[in-house]
């Protein structure tokens, strides 16, 4: 058998024995939908070849961090970004993944901030760690309010001129007039309600889950925010009597020692081993 038919099976199989399971989503998911924020290929796929060209930015996230003189500036690259990632629909990577789990009893912890898990798996199944460009938050913050990104982001690419939008479409906070920012984690980043209502979904998950057979699923995790899945998932799996840990990840890498049989990794491009995992199945 091939290998990624092999590996394909014993995704499936894993998926299928499983009572519960627990997915961690990292960059490594989005990068095999095609949404490369941290390289040029991004730039191009976002139809923002002319702000590379002309800002010299090797990567959408390059252009999110970079510090530009006016808010006008500032806001015309987060409209057309923000625009981007709104139109895009849920990718096949993430479709696979819901046709594989979507029968089971399953819940998503990411720490993607594209709108991709959103668009693919209920509300109520997710925890968006890092929160989501398709919202906005007051900057400062003075509120617990999260506001709908799209009809911000439409009135500024309708009058937008050149790489600048009008000075009186800067999105601004309703109720204390500061400037608006993408609900994406900085040192500002709101953990109000809807944040900590999904973190407490999750965590109620992992404990009403744990005296059964879980299958944590490490798909695309890279190294950036351990804190978040990749460290709780050992622990999980250590702790917890019937766990068994998989983590796919293109560049590699291997389960715990400490962990022993109770892990396992497999070194694949998730677009394919999700392609292939669910065709197996049908």
């Amino acid at each position: 058998m091939p290998p990624l038919e092999r590996e394909a099976d014993r995704l499936r199989n894993l998926i299928n024995d499983a009572d519960a399971i627990i997915v961690g989503i990292g960059s490594g998911m989005s990068s095999a939908a095609g949404f490369n924020h941290y390289n040029h290929a991004g730039m191009t796929r976002a139809g923002m070849a002319d702000w590379q060209r002309v800002f010299g930015f090797k990567s959408l996230f390059d252009g999110f961090y970079h510090l530009y003189p006016s808010f006008e500036q500032q806001w015309a690259y987060y409209a057309r970004y923000i625009d981007f990632m709104l139109r895009e629909p849920a990718s096949r990577p993430y479709l696979d993944l819901r046709s594989l789990v979507g029968q089971k009893d399953y819940f998503i912890l990411s720490t993607n901030v594209d709108t991709q898990v959103e668009k693919t798996f209920p509300a109520e199944r997710i925890c968006s760690y890092q929160g989501s460009f398709a919202h906005l938050q007051c900057k400062q913050p003075c509120c617990d309010e999260l506001f709908d990104a799209g009809p911000y982001v439409e009135r500024m690419l309708a009058s937008m001129a050149g790489f600048e939008v009008r000075s009186e479409d800067v999105p601004r906070c309703p109720h204390c007039g500061w400037q608006l920012a993408p609900w994406v984690r900085d040192d500002t980043f709101l953990q109000g309600a809807a944040w900590r209502e999904s973190l407490g979904r999750y965590e109620r998950f992992v404990r009403e889950r744990g005296n059964g057979r879980v299958l944590l699923l490490e798909l695309g995790v890279g190294e950036m925010t351990p804190g978040i899945i990749t460290l709780p998932f050992w622990s999980m799996t250590a702790k917890l009597p019937d766990a068994h840990l998989l983590s796919v990840n293109i560049s590699g890498g291997s389960a715990p020692l400490q962990l022993g049989s109770k892990a396992e990794a497999i070194q694949a491009d998730l677009r394919t081993l999700l392609a292939a995992a669910r065709a197996g199945g049908e």
